[in-house]
């Protein structure tokens, strides 16, 4: 199943950021990481969330929570966050499970687990 890893981001010096997006991207693939989602936010539509101008929200997919699990903690990944880290941006990070979304439907006649 993927996993995800999501970052909102209130960046503060652009700049700096930039040499972070940069770093941290060189190290996904080696935990077969890609970038699902990037942005800035635009508009809160429900609920609270104080968005400024240049808050955004990166999504990182991995294959499985073990991988996403692995890059976060990576001596590569951890050299770019220190990068990311406040002053240059306030973060909020979260792990989520994925779901197979090739696999929604269930078998009209699931098979029995195996023993």
């Amino acid at each position: 199943m993927p996993a995800y890893i999501a970052f909102l981001i209130d960046i503060r010096d652009q700049a700096a950021f930039t040499s972070y997006a940069r770093a941290a991207a060189s190290t996904y693939a080696l935990y077969g990481g890609s970038v699902a989602l990037r942005g800035p936010i635009v508009d809160t539509i429900e609920g609270n969330l104080e968005a400024e101008p240049d808050t955004r929200l990166v999504v990182v997919q991995f294959p499985s929570l073990l991988k996403a699990r692995a890059w976060w903690h990576s001596p590569q990944y951890q050299a770019a966050a220190k990068l990311r880290r406040t002053p240059v941006s306030d973060s909020r990070v979260f792990l989520v499970d994925g779901i197979d979304l090739g696999n929604q439907q269930s078998p009209q006649h699931p098979e029995p687990p195996l023993p």
